[in-house]
């Protein structure tokens, strides 16, 4: 059986996916983070995590766009 750990992992691949990613689309970036997930073989299967880690990537959507505020306003 697998740890619980692997659901914080799950949550920071697609925080970090979409943070290190903020302008590129999930279709995109799903075969990266898929292989970075699929790296340890010791991890639960990609089709077993894939929707939580979407879940977290979607997440960010929300604070995409304030980021790019900050940041605008910060550059100006």
């Amino acid at each position: 059986m697998k740890h619980d750990s692997d659901s914080t992992l799950m949550i920071s691949l697609g925080r970090n996916g979409r943070a290190s990613y903020p302008d590129r689309p999930w279709e995109e970036i799903e075969p990266v983070l898929r292989r970075m997930w699929e790296f340890d073989g010791r991890l639960r299967a990609w089709h077993d995590v894939r929707a939580t880690v979407l879940a977290a990537w979607r997440a960010g959507e929300d604070a995409a766009p304030q980021r790019r505020r900050t940041m605008e306003h910060r550059a100006a």
